[in-house]
């Protein structure tokens, strides 16, 4: 049998892309915010509220897989859900500390679940089996990714200002 994933770890790591998110996301001139290095792209702006967003629809979706048996999880039209806020320009430390809130309390979660806990799984709308030892890995997994996208942001805004 595989050893028990380190809870610790995971939640260390999860932390650890929160800052680093918000470290990245804060980085960013209010003059580039709205940025969007092509068409369908996204700005730095609405990374933020996504990634804000997510993080809490993981957490329910954690909530979920630990209060019910087997439940089906709902994807989301992430377009639309970026394409409500676009127009609001909101302040982007509004979208870091929902982040930051919604993260603290998934990280109890998760500090506190117990071997069984973990083996629970639900089906995603999407066709796959989600189990919640693989959501709390997803936590971090996702907000990395999103660390990396702001940084092509910025590189494309910079590319941009050079060219100039």
């Amino acid at each position: 049998m595989a050893d028990a994933p380190d809870l610790e770890a995971i939640a260390d790591k999860y932390l650890s892309a929160v800052e680093q998110f918000c470290e990245a996301a804060l980085a960013v001139p209010a003059d580039r915010l709205d940025f969007r290095p092509g068409e369908k792209a996204w700005s730095s702006r609405e990374v933020a509220f996504h990634a804000a967003e997510t993080d809490q629809n993981l957490g329910m979706r954690l909530r979920r897989l630990l209060t019910e048996n087997y439940p089906t999880l709902a994807g989301v039209n992430l377009p639309a859900w970026v394409g409500l806020l676009r127009d609001a320009q909101l302040d982007v430390r509004l979208a870091l500390d929902s982040l930051r809130a919604s993260s603290a309390l998934n990280v109890a979660l998760i500090e506190s679940l117990s071997p069984g806990q973990l083996k629970l799984k639900g089906r995603h709308s999407e066709g796959h089996d989600v189990t919640v030892a693989g959501l709390c890995v997803y936590f971090a997994l996702h907000l990395e990714s999103h660390v990396k996208q702001l940084a092509r942001i910025r590189r494309a805004w910079q590319r941009e200002n050079t060219s100039k």
